[in-house]
């Protein structure tokens, strides 16, 4: 069988890497600048747990933009219920509020010929 190209250790490696590498810069980093100088020993824990935060930070990042990039199965947009496209429902309200608008404007004028007819009927004598 072949693989898939872009398979599950592919896009895993390259958020890594930079995790990993940004990492190594932050562990350095606050090893050296943390000293205060070359007659202190290096504060080696602080760097490991600034390293590791920053590892941790980096690879939730990379998750994030990865999951957004990746686009949604042209399926999701079809259907009913949660699957259903906001430009349906668009369309479907908007002929709704048109219809709704014809009616209304049809009774009105239905409405306004009836009183304009029963306004000019002379007036029957009592009796």
């Amino acid at each position: 069988m072949t693989q898939k190209r872009g398979g599950i250790k592919e896009q895993i490696k390259g958020p890594l890497l930079i995790a990993v590498g940004l990492a190594l810069v932050a562990f350095f980093g606050v090893a050296l600048f943390a000293t205060g100088g070359t007659n202190n020993p290096p504060k080696v824990p602080l760097a490991a747990s600034v390293s590791g935060a920053v590892f941790v930070v980096t690879l939730v990042m990379c998750a994030t933009l990865m999951m957004i990039e990746t686009p949604n199965d042209e399926s999701l947009g079809k259907g009913s219920g949660i699957n259903r496209s906001s430009a349906k429902l668009y369309a479907e309200a908007r002929a709704k509020r048109e219809a709704a608008a014809r009616e209304a404007s049809k009774n009105k004028t239905s409405s306004a010929q009836h009183s304009d007819s029963t306004a000019h009927t002379p007036e029957q004598p009592s009796a």
